[in-house]
């Protein structure tokens, strides 16, 4: 072999060693990553999936105080899972017209996402992380600050879409507590502030999700933390085990629990009487006078509250396989269907 053809060969082998280097530290630093993004996939028209196993930095983002708002939260969760290599968009506003329903009946947890359809697209997230319980939850990349129309393609995008990890709006983990975000219309938006670390809506319920096997649980976490309105609106929650169930909602920094099975869009806590919420009212009082005795009572309860033409979609959470059920935009005939456990 001639110099140049041994020269040659030299450079190309330590091109290949080097690019091998490379190779394994990025999967080194991204393999949790990578391989959620590689799962990551569209399965109907406007609504994605992946699984994600492993750290996702929520631990470390608990201990380093949470975040108050959504522009905080989304510097977090861009740092961490790019490692420093992206910033997201964050808007703590989203000015869209919302009524949701919650209900906790017949050993299923349902709920509907009432929300002003302007073609977001939906993502169901299946997380196992490595030192809480595994879940399942619903988000939007409408919340991620993208705007209605994006959708992720490649390449950075599947790190984007991962940040939907920490906008769960509804969910259930693997020890049947159910959890689902509902705007509060005659909520408390007030800043406040105490001594204890903070967290956004959102924030709370990836908390619970991840942290809590009850109610009891989910609440004892939820008193450790000043939780913040999120979007520009008050939210309250509804969580439920299958033994208990109840509304949480926050004013001036202080929680507050109403033992309730159905949660809508207006303060239980005390009474606010308002003509906006009026028909949250209604929808409360209609669903409270039904029985649902199986799942599909539980569903046919669900769907009659619902908006119609705002329901983006509808969540039907069964305990007892830990299989979660969505209807997308009232299409009843056509379910999608996951397990808590990726099998």
């Amino acid at each position: 072999m001639s110099a140049g053809k041994k020269t040659a060969a030299g450079v190309i082998a330590l091109l290949a060693i080097g690019l091998g280097v490379f190779l394994y530290g990025g999967w080194q630093m991204f393999g949790d990553e990578l391989k959620a993004i590689r799962s990551l996939k569209m399965i109907e028209d406007k609504v994605y999936t992946f699984t994600y196993k492993g750290d996702y930095g929520f631990k470390g983002f608990l201990e380093q105080g949470g975040a108050k708002t959504d522009a905080e939260m989304a510097v977090y969760i861009a740092g961490f899972l790019s490692k420093g290599y992206m910033k997201m968009p964050s808007s703590d506003e989203v000015p869209m017209e919302a009524g949701c329903t919650a209900l906790d009946a017949a050993g299923a947890f349902g709920r509907n996402f009432d929300f002003e359809d302007q073609g977001q697209s939906v993502v169901i997230v299946r997380t196992e992380p490595d030192d809480g319980y595994k879940s399942i939850s619903t988000s939007t990349f409408a919340f991620l600050g993208f705007g209605p129309d994006w959708h992720p393609v490649a390449g950075m995008d599947g790190f984007m879409a991962l940040a939907s990890i920490y906008v769960p709006l509804d969910g259930m983990n693997e020890k049947g507590l159910c959890v689902a975000d509902l705007i509060e219309l005659d909520g408390d938006t007030a800043a406040f502030d105490t001594p204890r670390p903070d967290l956004t809506i959102v924030g709370a319920i990836r908390l619970v999700l991840d942290y809590a096997a009850s109610v009891d649980e989910a609440l004892e976490l939820l008193e450790r933390y000043d939780v913040h309105p999120s979007i520009g609106k008050a939210h309250h929650l509804s969580v439920a085990d299958g033994k208990r169930a109840v509304a949480v909602e926050w004013k001036d920094g202080r929680m507050h629990v109403t033992e309730t099975s159905s949660v809508t869009n207006h303060c239980l806590w005390e009474s606010r009487p308002g003509e906006m919420t009026a028909e949250s009212r209604g929808r409360l009082e209609a669903i409270r006078n039904l029985s649902p005795v199986n799942m599909q009572d539980c569903l046919d309860a669900i769907k009659s509250a619902s908006y119609d033409d705002f329901t983006i979609w509808t969540a039907l959470f069964d305990r007892e396989t830990l299989e979660g059920t969505w209807y997308f935009r009232t299409d009843w005939d056509k379910p999608v269907s996951f397990e808590v456990c990726d099998r």
